[in-house]
């Protein structure tokens, strides 16, 4: 009888702590996140939901602890360098560009691992051509996962009959 290998941590968290002078916001967070599968951080306001997000993305560096993402320190980096990792992190007050479609507004978080230049855009080489034609692919597969992929070429301003701003 053969066993499942075990699941590899993608992300893990050691003694994580954050303190604002006498304040500690987060004491002693420790966690190891596994690959494919689904966590959730919950806690009343003011429990350090946000300063924990803001630690792992690179927004405050940790007073102590370690943080490591597939198998590399983060903690210290620069929020840009831990992007290029793969960790980023969105809000809870999204903005949609609202004179944008659907499958435009999603194309706009691929734009970070842009491999081109401003000319190739500006002139439209072969290089822009074909990642715009890949970032497009890809976006409308995440719509697809979502069954959005049919409302992708809508203006975001009414998405859904509600205007992108409503709360």
């Amino acid at each position: 009888m053969s066993s499942a290998p075990a699941p590899v941590s993608v992300l893990k968290v050691d003694a994580l702590t954050k303190r604002f002078g006498g304040l500690s916001a987060v004491k002693e967070l420790s966690m190891d996140v596994k690959a494919g599968a689904l966590y959730g951080l919950i806690g009343p306001n003011g429990a350090g939901k946000t300063t924990i997000f803001n630690l792992l993305t690179g927004v405050y560096s940790p007073t102590e602890g370690t943080i490591v993402f597939k198998g590399t320190s983060v903690a210290g980096l620069k929020p840009y360098e831990i992007t290029k990792l793969g960790v980023a992190r969105t809000f809870q007050n999204i903005r949609l560009f609202a004179d944008m479609t659907v499958l435009e507004n999603v194309m706009t978080a691929h734009h970070i691992r842009s491999r081109q230049f401003l000319i190739d855009a500006v002139i439209g080489t072969g290089r822009h051509q074909r990642e715009e034609r890949e970032t497009r692919d890809k976006a409308m597969e995440l719509l697809k996962i979502f069954d959005l992929d049919s409302v992708a070429g809508e203006l975001a301003t009414f998405f859904g009959g509600q205007h992108a701003d409503a709360h």
